[in-house]
């Protein structure tokens, strides 16, 4: 797994799109989850974060910014992988904790020409579910994320060891 990080982040293209799209889910997930009811409970570090948000922001964003790089990497080298898996671990680890107390319901549904009354009725009944189990689906989406990264260094070593 060592060996594949080195590889991806070697690269100055792949360390650049890591740090892209760290940089910018971190900003992204971290306006998501200020709005969060776990961001209530201590008091602020940074960007309106106590220290729970503030780790998960990070921890996520650096999870979804390698995996994608390092899915990159892996697709550009032509690896026997399966990106099915690696992208649909990022999907679910990604959906479930940004659909809980966040603006994403409420704007899909404004997409979709629903009245304001619409919206304030419905929003909180798609919402509340989300936000009753929402440690679970932040810990479940760091777990498939790491999962992610998982799989994706395990076939770019793979495809290392071949080519030695």
């Amino acid at each position: 797994m060592i060996n594949a990080i080195r590889l991806v982040l070697g690269s100055k293209t792949y360390l650049f799109a890591f740090l892209v799209i760290a940089i910018l889910s971190f900003l992204g997930y971290s306006f998501l989850i200020s709005s969060s009811s776990l961001n209530l409970l201590q008091p602020k570090i940074i960007l309106g974060l106590n220290a729970f948000s503030l780790t998960v922001s990070v921890l996520v964003s650096v999870l979804l910014g390698f995996s994608l790089a390092a899915n990159a990497y892996a697709f550009s080298n032509n690896t026997s992988m399966s990106g099915k898996t690696g992208f649909g671990a990022i999907l679910a680890a990604l959906l479930p904790s940004s659909l809980c107390c966040t603006s994403v319901i409420p704007a899909i549904l404004a997409a979709f020409g629903a009245s304001t009354s619409t919206i304030i009725g419905t929003a909180g009944a798609i919402q509340g579910p989300f936000a009753t189990y929402e440690p679970l689906f932040i810990i479940s989406s760091i777990i498939l994320l790491a999962f992610s990264v998982f799989l994706v260094t395990r076939n770019i070593e793979k495809c290392c060891k071949v080519k030695k």
